[in-house]
Formats: C-alpha cells, sequence, structure tokens
C-alpha cells in the first residue's frame, strides 16, 4: 500500500477489513452509492486487486472511482488497464453518468499516464489535497475527469 501514501497500511485490522467486505456485500441496494469490485486474471480467476467507485450521484450524473492492483508482481502487466477499460464502461453504461471524477497523487505518474491512456483529462491540482504518510506531510493532487461524450468517441475509433 505504500505506493497508495500508506506505507503502514490502513492502520486497519483484517477483521475490520473483512466486516467492512461483507457489509458491502451484503448491501442489497442494486446500484449503491459505493461499490467494490475484485479485479481476478481471467485465466486463473487468482484476485489480484481491486477497483470501486464511490460518491455516486444520481442527479449530477457523476461518480469518483478508485483502482489498485495489491499484488505488486502482477503490476506492469496491463491487468489494470483492461480493467478499468471496461469498468469505464460500465459505469456510463449502467450508472447513467455524465462524467467520471478520480484524484491521484501528485507523484503517481504512472497512474497518470494510464488515466490518460484512457482518455482523461488532468484538469487541475488540489493544493495539499491528502495527507502522505510516506512523507508524514500533505502533498498535492491530481483532478481528473472524463465526460461521456469523450468516451464513446474513444470507444468508437479503437
Amino acid at each position: 500500500m505504500a505506493h497508495a501514501t500508506f506505507p503502514f497500511g490502513t492502520m486497519q485490522s483484517k477483521e475490520a477489513i473483512r466486516r467492512n467486505i461483507t457489509n458491502e456485500i451484503e448491501n442489497y441496494n442494486i446500484l449503491p452509492e459505493k461499490k467494490r469490485f475484485i479485479i481476478c486474471k481471467k485465466a486463473t480467476m487468482e484476485p489480484i486487486g481491486e477497483i470501486n467507485y464511490a460518491d455516486w450521484s444520481p442527479r449530477n450524473q457523476k461518480c469518483e472511482f478508485g483502482i489498485k492492483i495489491c499484488e505488486m508482481v502482477e503490476q506492469g502487466k496491463g491487468y489494470g488497464k483492461d480493467a478499468l477499460y471496461h469498468f469505464i464502461d460500465f459505469l456510463f453504461r449502467s450508472l447513467n453518468l455524465n462524467k467520471i471524477e478520480l484524484t491521484s497523487m501528485i507523484d503517481n505518474e504512472r497512474a497518470h499516464k494510464l488515466y490518460k491512456q484512457l482518455g482523461f483529462k488532468e484538469i487541475g491540482i488540489i493544493r495539499e489535497g491528502f495527507f502522505d504518510s510516506r512523507k508524514g506531510a500533505f502533498s498535492d493532487a491530481v483532478y481528473m475527469d472524463l465526460l461521456k461524450t469523450e468516451w464513446l468517441e474513444i470507444k468508437r475509433t479503437r
């Protein structure tokens, strides 16, 4: 979790994490405000990461997403790009979104490159937006978004 500014983990017990995941699974709302999915290798169905959406606003037709490939040996193999491409499409179709937003730590250049490849535009910098435990100080974050019209054009040209 160090790459996500949590070098000491999320400071939660395994039991707390298990309860959080169980509560999400047992949420019977068809389209809850937030939802987590597990990323698995296609060939073996081995879990290697997670992808989620949060802060879904049906009125404003937008949400934010997060993704992480937790198994370090699986990073850089294209799993994140593949999962994110299909997840973006799912979000626009299933949640009737106009826009998907994200924030990312300013130094996460690998993620920024991926997001730009998938059509996200850098909108601005959130100054000292998040506490970075790696440094023990507040750090800037990049704010990016992707509009549905832009996504449909990307899909059309691929």
